[in-house]
């Protein structure tokens, strides 16, 4: 490959660094991405492997970001007052849930659909 020291030349320059900064960071964006996402640890919840504490955090809504792999899910001791449809959809791996000390009075007969394993 040639380079000239015209403008041509120095646009090409100017493409090809800023191709490298983009090939550089692209990809360190994607990981962090990736690895927060792999995780799916909502916020103010603690993770341990596959296992995921939601406790004590006044929930009223089940967390949209539990990681699909969750294998345990403890929503204990929060202000969640109904099930709803297809609320743990994406969850089928889930083998123990703990939703004791909460305010639940109308469960959806559909909310556990797609458990297989619990």
């Amino acid at each position: 490959m040639e380079y000239r020291c015209g403008r041509t030349g120095f646009n090409v320059i100017r493409l090809l660094s800023r191709s490298a900064v983009a090939l550089v960071i692209a990809p360190t964006v994607l990981l962090t991405m990736l690895s927060s996402a792999e995780r799916g640890c909502p916020k103010g919840c603690r993770c341990e492997g596959k296992m995921v504490y939601c406790e004590s955090q006044k929930l009223q809504e089940i967390p949209s970001s539990i990681s699909a792999g969750c294998l345990g899910l403890s929503l204990r001791y929060n202000s969640l007052q109904k099930l709803k449809y297809n609320q743990f959809k994406g969850l089928n791996q889930l083998t123990w849930l703990y939703l004791d000390h909460n305010h639940i009075s109308n469960i959806d007969e559909n909310a556990f659909n797609g458990i297989r394993r619990l």
